[in-house]
């Protein structure tokens, strides 16, 4: 490809003259707005461009761009009517193109104060974290408007240190969450599979001089490699000019590559613009916070001063406590205290919901017995990739536990034993009472008798009623948790074709090795828990709410 034509917004220029239609140069500049945005980070390289002449040079460029591509594509009689034609625009649409041109470049610089606003704060905090202070030229040159120097405890330079650093790993995060999003949306696309991977053989041959792919950037953003959105934004970039370089004009590719470029400058604008919002309402919120989080604090504490001896109070403060230790013990491994919080909980219900009670209700009462920002519901897993959708290829862990702290995290798979289920076997009329009765029966009944209990239940998969026993529900589960860890463990989905998890609500990055355990939680109508531990699994990665 001419270096002339290596530019953004090249390829939709094509596509555009391409397909049959009544062409102008202002219809082009219209259907392609983010493109032509997306191009003025290249137009505004040259530094001998006048920032008041912004419109009238990028007008001039694009026009030229436009001729010039319709003249190479067009034959010349129809080349020579779109050449009146936009000369036509110029004069009866000038307004029109001002206040085009004036959008663009306000959505442009737009953009770029955020990026520089992103990149400053990161660089900030990389200085701070990364440059020696030299204490010694600061007390030197100070040395005269001081009598006193009082020397800083060794732990306050400690917690300095330790601060910078937190700030430094809250960027990085912000900045990778942000790329996340972009990345997915082009992983997504049906195409995209074409990008995931470059061939080897290329590289060797040295026929891609850059290579660059969607597989490298997923790992560069897994291990925090990008420090900007600039360098993001250049390697996804890459992959489209390597796509126009080494493809032919109308293979398959090189078509493909065009819309999922017009893709990602579209997501790109919309999450710049939606960044902005975000970054001053965050301002806002940020210049009260302090003072917010204290009022706030101190109103909890007079409000509970207050109603101390109020009943009401002190139960929901309790819950809440009973709540947060279960977790604690959770997470370190210990799942008693969270059993016997669930069937508190269970306890709680009427008999009369015995007849319609589900998986869906247990997973509901889970949920809200777990603190939402580190517990993940229906954790999405690809588990084999190979297979057709509906076929195996897809899972989903019912309740994945995330640390605070410590090595462990928790994969939980519910099961529920309807008593419906139990006591059509017995074929007997039944009501409340009777499923009440059967409850609490089966509360005190011996384990070994009680997995041995036929039971059965409406497939949905098969449409029929099947019949199985309460122990093989439980060992199914513990089948199945067992494959979901061992999927969880893999980390993030490699490619199209292999396992791993496939949720764009988890961060994962790769670390050392932390613990994955889990535990089949069995509920058999309101009153009965089984819970079984599974073998422990070795993730090497970290695992977090986006």
């Amino acid at each position: 490809m001419n270096t002339d034509e290596n530019y953004i917004g090249y390829e939709a220029l094509i596509s555009y003259l391409n397909e049959p239609r009544n062409w102008s140069y202002h219809g082009f500049l219209i259907l392609n707005k983010n493109t032509i945005i997306a191009s003025l980070t290249q137009l505004t390289t040259n530094t001998l461009l006048i920032p008041t002449k912004w419109q009238q040079s990028f007008n001039i460029t694009w026009n030229k761009r436009f001729l010039n591509k319709a003249k190479q594509l067009l034959d010349s009689n129809t080349f020579d009517e779109l050449k009146k034609k936009v000369n036509t625009e110029h004069s009866q649409r000038k307004k029109e193109l001002q206040i085009f041109w004036q959008e663009v470049i306000k959505e442009y610089k737009k953009n770029q104060k955020i990026i520089k606003e992103c990149e400053k704060e990161n660089t900030f905090t990389t200085s701070l974290s990364k440059k020696p202070i030299k204490l010694t030229e600061t007390l030197q040159s100070r040395e005269n408007n001081f009598t006193t120097v009082t020397s800083l405890p060794k732990n306050s330079v400690k917690n300095i240190s330790e601060s910078s650093q937190l700030d430094l790993s809250k960027e990085n995060i912000k900045l990778t969450n942000f790329c996340y999003d972009i990345f997915h949306e082009l992983e997504n696309e049906s195409h995209a599979y074409l990008f995931y991977k470059y061939a080897d053989e290329d590289v060797k041959n040295k026929v891609i001089k850059h290579p660059m792919d969607l597989f490298t950037i997923n790992l560069k953003l897994e291990n925090n490699q990008y420090k900007s959105l600039k360098e993001f934004e250049e390697d996804i970039r890459l992959i489209f000019r390597n796509c126009y370089t080494y493809n032919d004009i109308k293979s398959k590719e090189y078509c493909l590559g065009e819309k999922l470029e017009s893709i990602f400058n579209e997501k790109w604008n919309e999450k710049i613009i939606l960044q902005d919002r975000q970054t001053r309402k965050l301002k806002r919120i940020r210049d009260n916070d302090t003072d917010d989080t204290d009022r706030s604090w101190k109103k909890q504490i007079q409000i509970l001063e207050q109603n101390k001896n109020n009943l009401i109070y002190r139960q929901v403060i309790n819950n809440a406590l009973l709540v947060a230790s279960a977790y604690e013990s959770l997470v370190i491994g210990n799942i008693i205290p969270f059993i016997e919080i669930l069937k508190t909980f269970l306890l709680t219900r009427s008999r009369m919901s015995l007849s319609s009670a589900d998986e869906s209700m247990l997973q509901a009462i889970v949920e809200n017995l777990l603190p939402l920002k580190y517990c993940i519901p229906e954790l999405s897993l690809v588990m084999d990739g190979k297979k057709l959708k509906g076929s195996g290829c897809f899972g989903y862990s019912d309740i994945f536990v995330l640390k605070v702290t410590g090595d462990i995290y928790i994969s939980l798979e519910l099961k529920y034993i309807s008593l419906v289920g139990l006591i059509r076997n017995q074929n007997i009329k039944y009501g409340a009472n009777e499923l009440e009765n059967l409850d609490k029966i089966l509360e005190k009944e011996d384990e070994e008798i009680l997995l041995k209990r036929p039971y059965t239940y409406w497939s949905k998969e098969y449409k029929r009623t099947n019949q199985t026993t309460i122990g093989e529900v439980l060992n199914s589960g513990i089948r199945q948790l067992e494959s979901y860890m061992n999927t969880i463990a893999k980390g993030r989905v490699a490619d199209y074709f292999s396992s791993g998890i496939f949720d764009e609500r988890v961060k994962i990055v790769k670390s050392n090795p932390n613990k994955l355990k889990g535990f089949v939680i069995l509920v058999i109508g309101f009153r009965r828990i089984l819970w079984k531990p599974v073998d422990e699994v070795i993730s090497n990665y970290t695992y977090n709410v986006i």
